[in-house]
């Protein structure tokens, strides 16, 4: 468990992602996107190989080329989520919280009266409250995003931890942007984001 301090020992690092679709030939294994890369570490990235999450083996940004563990199948529908623009870092003055859930549905066989669940579908939402100047652009960003559903990476940064370290949610979209009042021209600022579990923790 991570306690987390208010204030200066909290960031956030928000990202634009591009989405690109590939087709698996059986052979490669390396794929080149379109948009530049913000982050060679795979961690920030996702990819699916027939909507199967698959392991990203490395990512080179000079030439926007994210290499796959293995090559997908012939004809195997292959999508690769990187981060493109690092939309720059802000300080956390109230409280950062996530969680995730899961949908499950029931599994019957014929002549048996067990039943198993199998989990479908992993989401999270990440809920943060900041105080927010009202010139702030990155405030501006995000209500940007929530009006277009951009996908994003948000990496949250614990500075007190040790070794300090990193939360990670791909494929994160801005789900609820919320006001507060405002106090001597600052405001607490509410944003929920959706992401795709599992969470990634890095460390630096």
């Amino acid at each position: 468990m991570v306690e987390v301090t208010k204030g200066k020992n909290v960031t956030i690092e928000t990202y634009d992602a591009e989405s690109k679709e590939f087709t698996g030939n059986g052979t490669d294994v390396d794929f080149v996107m379109t948009g530049t890369i913000a982050e060679s570490d795979v961690k920030y990235s996702r990819a699916y190989v027939d909507n199967a999450e698959v392991t990203i083996d490395s990512i080179t940004t000079g030439t926007k080329t994210v290499t796959l563990s293995a090559a997908p199948a012939s004809g195997a529908v292959v999508v690769i989520h990187t981060p493109t623009t690092k939309n720059g870092a802000f300080s956390v003055q109230q409280d950062v919280k996530f969680k995730v859930g899961t949908k499950t549905e029931d599994i019957r066989e014929l002549g048996n009266d067990a039943v198993t669940r199998d989990v479908v579908e992993r989401v999270g939402t990440l809920d943060i409250t900041f105080a927010q100047a009202k010139n702030h652009t990155l405030m501006n960003k995000l209500v940007l995003n929530s009006n277009n559903d951009t996908e994003m990476v948000v990496a949250v940064k614990y500075k007190n931890t040790t070794p300090i370290s990193y939360r990670i949610f791909k494929e994160a979209k801005v789900a609820d942007f919320g006001s507060g009042i405002a106090a001597g021209g600052v405001a607490n600022e509410n944003v929920t984001f959706n992401w795709k579990a599992p969470l990634d923790i890095k460390t630096a």
